[in-house]
């Protein structure tokens, strides 16, 4: 089905998406994402390490960003937030618009 919505490249992560992926808004308050929306994410980033399972510990996360749902690489990025491509999110179209039949 993901080739009916144009879908046809996988997605590159260059962290393990297994782990858990928090971002920052503030900087203060973390907040955790899936691995999609944390490899777009334009701010503070940080992952968790369980290499030792006795002592885990987050690092901050410097990678690429890329824009929400491609390969494709953000460059100069002024707000803090998921980057997409053209401005538009892609998820508000799979979102119903009128919310009277529920």
């Amino acid at each position: 089905m993901a080739e009916k919505r144009g879908d046809l490249v996988k997605l590159v992560y260059e962290f393990n998406s297994a782990r858990c992926c928090e971002v920052s808004f503030d900087g203060e308050k973390w907040a955790r994402v899936t691995a999609r929306e944390f490899r777009s994410f334009n701010g503070k980033r940080r992952i968790l390490n369980v290499e030792n399972p006795n002592q885990p510990f987050y690092e901050e996360y410097v990678g690429p960003i890329y824009y929400y749902g491609t390969n494709r690489v953000a460059k100069k990025l002024k707000k803090v937030g998921t980057a997409f491509l053209n401005d538009i999110d892609p998820r508000d179209a799979k979102r119903p618009r009128n919310q009277a039949g529920f």
